[in-house]
């Protein structure tokens, strides 16, 4: 087997001149270290080596496997084609290394569905080996095969699902509810015995889409998967609280489903993305405090002190805040900082030993400028030690805070100012909680004039004050006890936070109050700024470092440590740069390590974007920044810096550029025209299909007043479309466009056609329009079908209506003949009967009973051309009095077979009584003609079915024929002779017309010698 794409560059080593043996060391660690399968072939395809992996993998033994041809464990199609792939990259015909899937044969005959990618080693263009790298594809396909195959365990699905808490619903063809587990049940309260076999389009509209955030928008998008089942739709949703249902956000993920059991049907998968949704919001809110924290970094004077306290390091934020020069202040005591006070007073030194007790300090205080000028700073001491805990001095970070501590002190004084102001109100209630004064600022927070409290009880004007416990026990304590009490809290009634003193006396209580409502919103605030900040730090957001390049001690913070998977205490003591590489990602090390040595040697600005792996082996996105401080002669001494966590915004980032793809490839292969503009109405793309529709690439207009050269009229009308009329026009004001607007256009190229446009704004995060999407539909093809087909429904009609009056005045007309034969006939009976022989006699009755029959023909033809135009309106109809009045009709035909009826309770329907009549006298006198010989047994009873009654007349009589029970449904169909049974053949005929005009259905039930039911549908009556 020939495996492999094109031969290495250069001498073909992974790591250039290292020699061959420290390569081949550094090769079989990787090889042990990944998770994926390894093997090596000959240039005849058999294994030289597999690594452990490949022999978990197949179940081999290693001996097994060496010296066995590839196929012992791969089918001869996949050798095939990867032997035609290989020698195609040998031929130089092919650069691509393309990814197999196939299935890895086992020891024990099962198959692994597997991913396969591999890489020859060749010699001046001769194969000499195969590198293979199998990745196990198991799981994945396993969660997917569960659903598709029809094979699977029922339990396959739930273990799987409930461990990765995720819903689903698998829909059959019909887009009916064929499974769903018991995540869904909780996610959507549904029960799920309950939706197994519902349309899953009546259940979104009727159920799900109502516990949804934005219900119309989850159902449009959801059913319009049914209505083209053929792509997969992804999009996030936010499910609201309700009984036995948690709040929520989800992750919509569909897909048809191509093979199996639910062939041509849909999977949805539902993800809790609550947790991720959550920390993005958190992260949104921080972000302001995060980039003060990121500024207030950049703005620290960092500068290292000797054990005595001498300045030996100067940054330029030093400089900046300080006012010395580098030159100036490098070798002079620190002490030079503080004010003579506290000089005098031994704080520097004080702060100093502190430190070395402690292991790090921070103050705050008066700090003296180069110039002599003070500022209030923030300075933080950390003694540094080597690795043997020898004192080498100290880290001072110092920070210009005096515009923060005056923006404190104003903000203080304002505070207390409006607490002056607002503290005032003031009213007093004697023994019985009656007012007796209350001063102006109090009517104000009262709203009530004093004139209309004075006198009044302070439980009747404020009832609601009397439900609340915590102010009846203040009053009431303060009246018993005459000691002064007092309460906090949020007053509905008033509308704002109320901060209550109660001063007892003997005649009453004196009560000072004020509104606490902003005082109260900042504390909130605050507190939430607070523990959002320290979320922050906890997780790592921010860390620093200090290397001393000369030790190769690298000194840094918890945070830092924690991200780069070392141990707090040793971080803090130092480790060598060595085990911090080691802790960043293969991929990006080289390039890490590279731009260190850049910022030694020249001594400048170092920054870096990569990933690192943290104890728990989690892969973490970091920025770090910092500068490398040198000596006079250029030698790098010390390399500060402070490292930011970046992982989420890389993820989003990198999430956010693979959805653009998506959208791309979407936008690409929409089977409909789809046109963006920007928000002032310039057109920015359009896909090929809309080209196609408008005759070209003619999308280049710069704004919606050149909208014009679109040529459109309304297609029902034929009026001009105006310009603020237009589709985009529309979705650039923020108009949603779903009900479509359908245009007759000219289009470039010269043709007429009719188009159907839907649009949707694209805003931004403060709900401003971005963007328009208007996508455009050609429905020409389906607008002259559409007008076809009503031309042709116009035509029935027309042509049911002709025929209808043709049966009518037919049968109409036939009746005076056949009433003059049938006289005629009779006179001769009654004159000359007499004279008639015995065949005589018998020819005449043939023919009056002919003529008889004749008549009763034309009777039902009459009656069946005339149900449609002859019926009275549809309306409420009792059928129990429809039926008594069949009953006196038929009532000398029961008794006279010696017939046992049995009637329910039958209901009301929409219904034309006389028809209905009709109905049941035809199926009532059928039952008696055909029941045998043993007298009738009939009942009549009624089931409710959705919207409607189904109407049940059975007989024990000599049922019918599966094959005939269609044919007498038929106008002057008999099963049997005249001999047998009397009739014309047209009464059930006439009872389905009726069924029909109706809305409704009738059909049979019947074996013979087993009896017959005769079932038809009625439509119910709306009771409410």
């Amino acid at each position: 087997m020939s495996t492999g794409a094109g031969p290495d560059e250069g001498d073909g080593r992974l790591w250039g001149s290292v020699d061959d043996d420290a390569a081949l060391q550094r090769y079989r660690t990787l090889v042990g270290a990944i998770d994926d399968g390894v093997y090596q072939l000959d240039s005849e395809g058999n294994f030289v080596a597999v690594n452990d992996v490949m022999v978990e993998m197949t179940g081999y033994r290693r001996a097994e496997l060496l010296g066995e041809h590839v196929s012992l464990i791969l089918d001869d199609d996949d050798v095939s084609a990867i032997e035609s792939a290989v020698s195609a990259r040998l031929e130089g015909t092919s650069k691509g290394n393309e990814t197999f899937e196939l299935g890895v044969r086992t020891a024990i005959g099962e198959v692994v569905p597997c991913g396969l990618r591999v890489n020859p080693l060749a010699d001046d263009g001769e194969l000499r080996a195969t590198i293979g790298v199998v990745r196990d594809r198991t799981e994945p396909k396993r969660r997917l095969d569960t659903f598709e195959s029809p094979d699977a365990p029922p339990g396959s699905v739930t273990d799987i699902l409930d461990e990765a808490d995720i819903g689903v619903f698998v829909l059959d063809d019909a887009f009916e509810v064929a499974w769903a587990d018991e995540t869904v049940e909780r996610y959507f309260g549904l029960d799920r015995d309950a939706i197994v076999g519902r349309d899953k389009r009546v259940l979104v509209e009727e159920t799900v889409k109502h516990e949804l955030e934005d219900p119309e928008r989850f159902a449009e998008t959801v059913l319009a998967t049914y209505d083209d089942n053929s792509y997969i739709e992804r999009f996030e949703c936010q499910v609201t609280p309700g009984d036995g249902r948690d709040g929520r956000w989800l992750e919509h993920y569909s897909k048809p489903i191509e093979s199996g059991r639910y062939a041509g049907g849909r999977i949805e998968f539902y993800y809790d993305i609550t947790d991720r949704k959550r920390s993005e919001s958190a992260l949104w809110e921080s972000r302001e405090e995060f980039h003060s924290l990121v500024d207030a970094i950049e703005e620290y004077a960092i500068f290292r002190l000797d054990p005595d306290g001498r300045v030996i390091s100067w940054n330029t934020g030093a400089e900046r805040i300080k006012g010395y020069d580098r030159e100036e202040i490098l070798g002079e005591p620190f002490s030079v900082f503080y004010t003579p006070e506290d000089r005098e007073a031994g704080v520097p030194e004080r702060n100093l030993e502190r430190a070395t007790e402690r292991g790090s300090i921070e103050d705050e205080g008066w700090r003296v400028r180069a110039d002599g000028s003070q500022f209030w700073a923030n300075v933080t001491t950390t003694p540094i030690r080597d690795s043997d805990g020898t004192h080498r001095g100290y880290l001072k970070v110092t920070r210009d805070i005096t515009e923060r501590r005056q923006r404190e002190q104003r903000l203080q004084s304002e505070l207390e100012e409006v607490f002056g102001r607002i503290s005032d109100a003031f009213y007093a209630v004697d023994d019985e909680f009656r007012f007796t004064h209350v001063n102006d600022r109090a009517e104000e927070l009262l709203q009530h004039p004093e004139d209309e409290l004075l006198g009044e009880r302070l439980w009747d004007v404020f009832p609601s004050a009397a439900e609340i416990d915590e102010v009846w026990d203040a009053f009431h304590t303060a009246r018993e006890t005459q000691e002064a009490t007092s309460y906090e809290l949020y007053y509905d009634t008033l509308g704002f936070w109320v901060e209550a003193n109660l001063y007892p006396s003997e005649t009453g209580i004196s009560v000072y109050f004020r509104d606490v409502t902003e005082r109260r919103e900042r504390e909130q605030y605050l507190e939430d700024a607070k523990e959002q900040l320290e979320a922050a730090t906890e997780a790592g957001a921010v860390g620093t470092w200090e290397w001393d390049v000369a030790e190769d001690t690298f000194v840094a913070g918890a945070s830092f440590a924690r991200t780069f998977g070392l141990d707090p205490e040793r971080a803090r003591e130092g480790v060598p740069l060595e085990r911090l590489l080691s802790s960043i990602h293969e991929d990006d090390r080289e390039r890490v390590a590279a731009r260190i040595d850049d910022a030694l040697e020249s001594c400048d600005e170092y920054e870096a974007e990569y990933r690192v792996r943290n104890a728990d082996g989690e892969i973490r996105w970091v920025f770090a920044r910092g500068h490398v401080e040198c000596d006079e002669d250029g030698n790098a001494e010390t390399f500060p810096g402070a490292l930011t966590d970046i992982t989420e915004r890389k993820r989003a980032e990198l999430e956010a550029e693979k959805q653009r793809k998506q959208l791309e490839t979407l936008f690409r292969v929409l089977p409909v025209g789809a046109v963006v503009a920007d928000e002032d109405g310039s057109l920015v793309r359009a896909n090929a299909t809309a080209k196609e529709i408008w005759g070209g690439d003619v999308f280049d207009a710069d704004s919606v007043a050149e909208y014009e050269k679109y040529t459109a009229v309304w297609a029902d009308s034929g009026e001009p479309v105006e310009l603020e009329e237009r589709t985009m026009s529309q979705v650039l004001r923020g108009e949603e466009v779903t009900e479509p607007n359908v245009y007759e256009i000219r289009t470039f190229d010269g043709e007429r056609r009719i188009v159907m446009e839907h649009g949707m704004p694209v805003r931004d995060e403060r709900g401003n329009v971005r963007r328009a999407v208007v996508t455009v539909t050609d429905i020409t093809e389906r607008r002259e079908y559409q007008r076809k087909l009503e031309e042709t429904i116009e035509q029935l009609e027309t042509s049911n209506e002709r025929l209808e009056q043709f049966a009518y005045a037919a049968s109409h007309d036939l009746q005076e003949p056949l009433r003059m034969v049938s006289s005629y006939l009779q006179l001769i009976e009654s004159r000359y009967g007499d004279l008639f022989d015995d065949d005589g006699e018998e020819f005449l009755q043939f023919a009056i009973d002919g003529a008889e029959r004749m008549r009763s023909m034309i009777d039902g033809l009459l009656a069946y051309s005339r149900v449609e135009t002859g019926g009275n309106p549809l309306e409420p109809t009792d059928l129990e009095r429809v039926l008594d009045d069949v009953l006196d009709d038929v009532q000398f035909r029961l008794e006279e077979s010696g017939a046992e009826l049995t009637v329910d309770t039958l209901p009301r329907v929409n219904g034309d009584a006389d028809q209905l009549r009709q109905v049941f006298q035809n199926l009532l006198r059928n039952a008696i003609e055909y029941s045998g010989d043993e007298p009738p047994t009939i009942r009549v009873d009624a089931e409710r079915l959705d919207g409607k009654w189904k109407i049940a007349v059975r007989d024990e009589g000599i049922g019918i024929d599966p094959d005939d029970q269609d044919r007498v449904f038929e106008v002057f169909q008999r099963l049997h002779s005249r001999g047998e049974h009397e009739g014309m053949g047209i009464g059930l005929a006439l009872c389905q017309r009726i069924v029909e005009r109706h809305d409704g259905e009738i059909w049979i039930d019947s074996e013979p010698g087993e009896g017959t039911t005769v079932s038809l549908t009625l439509p119910a009556v709306d009771e409410s």
